[in-house]
């Protein structure tokens, strides 16, 4: 059944604010078809569960979005962010079989609308998650050469929002694969510049400050860092200062 957009503002709030408050814009409606745009407004909802750490949740309305749109060029996102969820739930999880099934989901990509960076981040983010060395300074490499040739990167709200985004991504998988070195190293580039940067939206905020908590802050300020982010929904966060 397609959704209209007063169907899914109505069951979230937070959505039918979001462009006219100093949150993220997860609402941006283009010109597409019916079932992308519900498909769209699926992938967009998926975003508040998997902030708050609820992947399962997430992945069905990603499932659900998914069936809308199937053998359309739309769906090549919806399988994307299926990856990333998929990566995101074996890592909490423990469950290798959710990690096969991302890194089969990432394979799979043609990037039909997908850019070049963002597959290969996709692709080293997990990479990391399983264990390949390699991965981790690979995915520094692309993060820094995304950020000079922007054109890299998809960033018209499909998948990112801003190059600030595709570096945030980056450094959160590199803290939750344990990658704390390449992680700094990361962060030190972007910390000139940070108020330029990470500021175009709320949610890009609190990734930040989670990233920056985790590296630099005292034991205290991660504690209260991580009360703070639990309060505001942003439990994926609070992980990530852990």
């Amino acid at each position: 059944m397609l959704l209209s957009r007063r169907t899914i503002c109505q069951s979230l709030p937070i959505l039918a604010t979001a462009c006219s408050s100093a949150d993220d814009p997860t609402l941006v409606l283009r010109a597409l078809s019916e079932p992308e745009l519900s498909a769209r407004l699926l992938m967009r909802s998926a975003v508040v569960p998997e902030r708050a750490g609820r992947y399962l949740e997430a992945l069905g309305l990603v499932q659900t979005a998914l069936t809308l749109v199937r053998g359309r060029a739309y769906a090549e996102i919806c399988h994307a962010y299926r990856a990333v969820l998929l990566g995101e739930y074996s890592r909490e999880r423990g469950d290798p079989g959710a990690l096969a099934e991302a890194v089969r989901e990432a394979r799979s990509l043609r990037g039909q609308i997908l850019h070049d960076g963002d597959l290969k981040q996709l692709r080293y983010q997990l990479a990391c998650l399983e264990g390949r060395e390699e991965a981790a300074p690979a995915l520094v490499r692309l993060s820094l050469d995304v950020w000079q040739q922007p054109g890299q990167m998809l960033t018209d709200g499909t998948w990112h929002w801003a190059r600030g985004g595709f570096i945030v991504k980056s450094l959160e998988t590199l803290i939750l694969s344990q990658h704390r070195r390449e992680a700094d190293q990361l962060a030190q580039e972007f910390l000139p510049i940070e108020n330029k940067t990470f500021h175009a939206y709320r949610a890009l905020e609190w990734e930040w400050e989670a990233i920056k908590t985790k590296l630099y802050a005292s034991p205290e300020q991660q504690r209260a860092f991580r009360r703070r982010a639990c309060q505001a929904g942003y439990v994926r966060q609070a992980v990530i200062a852990l």
